[in-house]
């Protein structure tokens, strides 16, 4: 084993930056996927700018997903990567040096890059999520060519498997999902027949064409 090299100071602190990179992806992934749209809407109505930006990020979720995943896959290649580079610099270029920088960097990121901001941003999203949007709007807009290009291909890959990952398709789930809600809380008593009847009946409005609305 040789020497420590003061210079392996420098990449040790790019790894430990690129650990702080991951962890805000992840966080940010937790928080404004967690947030409730209800509450940043109401913010926003009473003139939050910062609740507004986060609506922004949330109206596309499978961009912001992406784009989060991206940045996060990067800087974790590129921490292990620099890791491995540093344990090589230390013990030689053996395998124990490759297994301990996977063993060390697999722990750092799990303890200290997602379990540790997950469960930061799980417990307030709202704060989490008002705090990383203005730099997460940024992240969106610079990896949105890679994004989209990637969204077609899992588009196009989910289709030969007859999966319809349209905005659509989302918008029937949705309204399938709030269906099952509501039937839910009438037969446990929680809403009425009248009640469940007007909700699903303006759930349904749209499907009507403007002939059998007029008879």
């Amino acid at each position: 084993m040789s020497e420590l090299d003061p210079s392996l100071l420098i990449p040790v602190g790019v790894i430990l930056f690129l650990l702080l990179l991951s962890a805000f992806f992840s966080g940010s992934e937790t928080a404004l996927t967690a947030v409730s749209k209800a509450r940043m809407h109401k913010l926003a109505s009473d003139g939050d700018k910062r609740a507004r930006r986060v609506n922004f990020l949330i109206r596309d979720r499978e961009r912001l997903i992406g784009a989060i995943l991206l940045g996060n896959n990067l800087v974790n290649i590129l921490a292990t990567s620099l890791a491995t580079s540093v344990f090589i610099s230390i013990f030689g270029a053996t395998g124990v040096a490759t297994a301990i920088a996977t063993a060390t960097m697999t722990m750092m990121v799990l303890v200290f890059a997602e379990v540790t901001p997950k469960t930061a941003a799980i417990a307030r999203p709202a704060a989490f999520a008002m705090l990383v949007a203005p730099v997460m709007r940024w992240v969106v807009y610079l990896f949105a060519p890679i994004t989209r290009v990637v969204q077609l291909l899992v588009r196009g890959f989910l289709r030969v498997f007859g999966l319809d990952v349209s905005k659509d398709s989302a918008v029937l789930s949705a309204q399938d999902e709030l269906r099952g809600a509501i039937d839910l809380h009438h037969s446990e008593g929680r809403v009425d027949k009248e009640a469940r009847d007007l909700i699903r009946g303006a759930l349904e409005l749209d499907e009507l064409r403007v002939e059998e609305i007029m008879i």
